[in-house]
């Protein structure tokens, strides 16, 4: 009897410790499940569940893990997505409030000559004033065309166009175009280019070559040097423009490279 009753005793406590372990081991992923499924409600997907068997439960923790997965990838993408539509909205109001604000000049001068030849005023430069306003025509349509390009750039979906041609023609070409500018204020303009062919897009390298000339010409004193120069940095080519001029104020710097 006194046998039996031990027995009894161990085969009790064998099955507690049995029943003890099965319990933690069945509730432990199922605490994990748990947790993990509300950090997912929170939109919290860093955590995954270690998937440590092959039963029912290690099934159902790495379906969680690909859900969470796929629920984490779309919301960046849906992320993206809003990210990039407010880029655009504010791509949008930019380039309206640039065409507002660059057509205004144009569309002043084309008011002036409109009233000028309407008043009968100089009617022997008649001529002279309507080509003066089909100048001002051309420079909008260049204008608007330049901008649209920028706003496709801006949102993405611009793509420039590349060909090889040589980076000297189209320094002498600019500094032809320049010259009068050049000569009116007595400017000493220096080249120092290397006979180079590079790839690039033809069109904008002469757009911001002109840019840096125009203004070295307009913000050079009288009788200065402007000097235009090449740099060979391997794989790639440095133009530098250089100018002796009035120095740009240091709360100004910040906006150099603001467009218009």
């Amino acid at each position: 009897q006194d046998y039996y009753g031990y027995m009894i005793i161990v085969i009790l406590l064998l099955a507690l410790l049995a029943s003890f372990y099965y319990s933690r081991r069945i509730a432990r992923p199922l605490l994990r499940i748990n947790e993990t499924t509300r950090r997912m409600a929170r939109l919290d997907f860093s955590k995954q569940i270690p998937v440590a068997t092959k039963d029912e439960i290690g099934d159902l923790s790495a379906n969680i893990n690909e859900l969470s997965e796929r629920l984490h990838s779309h919301i960046v993408r849906l992320e993206q997505d809003i990210e990039k539509e407010k880029q655009l909205e504010h791509t949008r109001k930019q380039f309206i409030a640039g065409v507002s604000h660059e057509l205004k000049t144009p569309l002043s001068v084309i008011q002036s000559c409109l009233s000028i030849l309407k008043d009968g005023v100089a009617s022997h430069k008649r001529d002279h004033y309507f080509a003066a306003m089909e100048e001002e025509v051309k420079k909008m349509d260049l204008l608007i065309a330049d901008m649209l390009e920028l706003a496709k750039y801006e949102s993405g979906t611009y793509r420039m166009t590349l060909a090889p041609f040589r980076l000297d023609a189209v320094v002498q070409r600019i500094s032809e175009k320049l010259a009068s500018g050049i000569a009116e204020k007595r400017l000493q303009l220096h080249t120092r280019i290397d006979p180079v062919e590079v790839v690039a897009s033809e069109r904008r390298i002469e757009q911001v070559l002109v840019n840096f000339l125009t203004n070295a010409i307009r913000y050079t004193p009288e009788g200065q040097d402007v000097i235009v120069s090449t740099t060979d940095e391997g794989d790639t080519v440095r133009i530098n423009v250089e100018n002796k001029g009035a120095h740009i104020p240091a709360d100004q710097m910040e906006h150099i490279w603001d467009r218009f």
